[in-house]
């Protein structure tokens, strides 16, 4: 196992003070009174069909992931530690499994895996009002353009972040420098499209929450490829009804510059702009959005990237976060959700997408139509089990890179896809 040196820079400061005391001692200590373990199970089962490459093919894979999360209490209520180790047993997949993001993909062979995916160091301070927290090693991260992704493990950063609160004001930082993707065990570099190192990721967050206001405003770079500026409101009117808007702007760096054309997603500069209603009603939650692409590219259609780099995930909570659709240049999207609480345990609902624009003087559809369920039980002692269901039709055009493929007439060619996706999740305390 590797060093993990830099992963417990903070949590290592434990160790003198504890190795000073008794084991009576130890054990009366909040670092260990207050400590816990939980267990988690995540079974997980993704199916995509789909004929988008001029090709069909059947993307599917399912998985048992098994996580083990321990977090200490606090020495001195100071300084603490927190690991978590996570597995994926494989249960199936297709030969063309890769997109599913479950299973390792060991050189084209779907395979389980397991890992060490958290351990790092954290202090905390309060004081006048001000809340402090710094951390340092691998971790799940959840701030300003970086995101973790759950599958049947998720994605986790090495590295440094921290935040400081008051009142209604929060500020974070980050700085990471590897990741560990959600379907590998893998410790590796960012990357550029063209597979050049990016050495690190730095960003930060401000947020403003009020009763009636959310506001959080974020910027980030991954070093000389991507810079972004980000902006997320939600506006709350009352219990039934509430608002959201969703601004991303994304400038390339000289390495993006520097690229081929071929491996771009856009030439310059590529912004998404979203906006959304929810309105809640005697057990009905009804959510629907508007959103708009700008993303030019010289030789085929431009799309806005949601990530950072390779091996990392970016943060995005537009309606329209769906792969790759619905997020190409000039793009207009219409989206809708609908969920109906049958009973206080089962919810049922459908989500669909419908985008449109025009690629030389030709008009380009695409969308999908999916049925879901989730059940969440009400008894406390199954509080952290949940299942989702979810299926579906969709339909979009074939293409070759990000260029459309034509038939002999020279029309663009459509093509439809099926989704299904199933998940089970449970955790509970061990201690």
């Amino acid at each position: 196992m590797e060093k993990h040196a830099r992963a417990l820079a903070l949590g290592l400061l434990c160790v003198p003070a504890l190795a000073c005391a008794g084991i009576d001692d130890i054990a009366e200590t909040d670092f260990i009174k207050k400590s816990s373990l939980e267990f988690g199970t995540h079974n997980i089962w993704k199916y995509l069909n789909e004929g988008e490459t001029d090709k069909r093919y059947v993307h599917s894979a399912w998985g048992q992931g098994l996580s083990l999360d321990y977090t200490s209490g606090y020495l001195s209520d100071v300084i603490g530690v927190d690991a978590s180790y996570y597995g994926v047993i494989k249960l199936a997949a297709a030969d063309n499994f890769a997109s599913r993001g479950i299973l390792y993909n060991d050189e084209g062979k779907a395979k389980g895996f397991n890992k060490l995916g958290q351990i790092y160091g954290k202090a905390k301070l309060s004081e006048g009002g001000v809340d402090a927290n710094l951390y340092g090693g691998w971790k799940l991260l959840k701030l300003g353009v970086l995101t973790t992704s759950m599958r049947a493990a998720p994605n986790t950063y090495q590295g440094w972040s921290g935040d400081i609160t008051y009142d209604a004001y929060r500020l974070r930082l980050g700085y990471v420098t590897r990741s560990s993707n959600r379907d590998s065990p893998d410790k590796v570099d960012f990357q550029t499209s063209d597979s050049k190192s990016i050495n690190a990721i730095y960003t930060g967050d401000i947020q403003v929450k009020t009763d009636n206001l959310t506001a959080l405003y974020f910027y980030g770079e991954s070093e000389d490829y991507l810079r972004r500026n980000g902006l997320e409101l939600k506006i709350t009117q009352n219990k039934a009804l509430s608002y959201g808007v969703q601004i991303y702007m994304t400038e390339g760096l000289d390495k993006w510059n520097s690229m081929a054309n071929s491996k771009k997603d856009f030439d310059t500069r590529a912004n998404h702009y979203a906006t959304d209603v929810t309105w809640k009603h005697n057990g009905w939650v009804t959510k629907g959005g508007l959103a708009y692409t700008e993303a030019n590219k010289d030789g085929g259609i431009g799309m806005y990237p949601r990530h950072m780099s390779k091996n990392s995930r970016g943060t995005f909570n537009s309606m329209t976060t769906a792969g790759l659709d619905y997020m190409r240049d000039e793009e207009k999207v219409l989206s809708l959700d609908v969920g109906y609480n049958l009973t206080p345990e089962v919810l049922v609902g459908i989500n669909t997408h419908y985008g449109f624009f025009d690629y030389q003087g030709q008009s380009v559809q695409e969308g999908e139509f999916n049925l879901y369920s989730v059940w969440k039980p009400a008894s406390k002692k199954l509080k952290d089990l949940s299942l989702f269901v979810l299926i579906g039709p969709g339909r979009t055009y074939e293409h070759k890179g990000t260029a459309p493929i034509v038939d002999h007439h020279g029309n663009i060619k459509d093509t439809d896809s099926f989704a299904a996706e199933f998940r089970l999740d449970y955790k509970f305390k061990i201690f």
